[in-house]
């Protein structure tokens, strides 16, 4: 199973949240008092006084790790939300992102769709995009369902495939997602 990235980062983020969090929140409880002023009547000397750089401690560095990873898990979602606007503004329904973004072929149909900007056959679509001819023939079936691609007869009953504008359409959503 390979998750996307954005999924896998969200992952991450999160179990670096929880554990970042989990263990701050251990140190903040089990941290001893500090002792109060009536009891200190003699300076003491400290070894954290005698260093010279700065000392964090195992606290403020599990605050800094828990505050940031959260941040990240906020921005991941703010992609994640990102993408799924622009998707649903683009008049695409579901079932078309998951055909050319999750499921599997997701990447030979974005490539079949880049190549035929100019109208090709099945053998000339299966050698340009180096896979077998049967991938190519599953491939144009489904993006022929879907109003992406049309069929074009051209002299000799050959068949050619050519971009339809929803095609295009959704190759030019497809660049804009992945600039953002």
């Amino acid at each position: 199973m390979s998750l996307r990235p954005s999924t896998l980062l969200l992952s991450v983020f999160l179990a670096v949240s929880a554990l970042s969090t989990g263990l701050w929140l251990y140190l903040s409880i089990t941290r001893p008092a500090a002792p109060s002023v009536a009891t200190e009547v003699a300076p003491t000397f400290r070894a954290e006084e005698q260093t010279e750089g700065i000392a964090f401690s195992a606290e403020t560095v599990a605050s800094w790790i828990s505050v940031a990873s959260w941040l990240g898990v906020g921005a991941t979602l703010a992609y994640k939300g990102l993408v799924r606007h622009m998707w649903s503004r683009s008049m695409f329904d579901y079932a078309v992102f998951r055909l050319m973004v999750k499921m599997r072929g997701a990447s030979t149909r974005v490539r079949m769709l880049r190549s035929l900007e100019m109208p090709m056959n099945r053998y000339q679509l299966a050698k340009t995009l180096g896979i077998d001819w049967k991938t190519v023939d599953r491939n144009i079936e489904v993006l022929k369902s879907y109003g992406l691609i049309h069929e074009q007869v051209s002299e000799g009953e050959e068949r050619l495939y050519v971009l339809s504008p929803q095609g295009q359409q959704l190759l030019e959503l497809l660049e804009k997602l992945s600039e953002s």
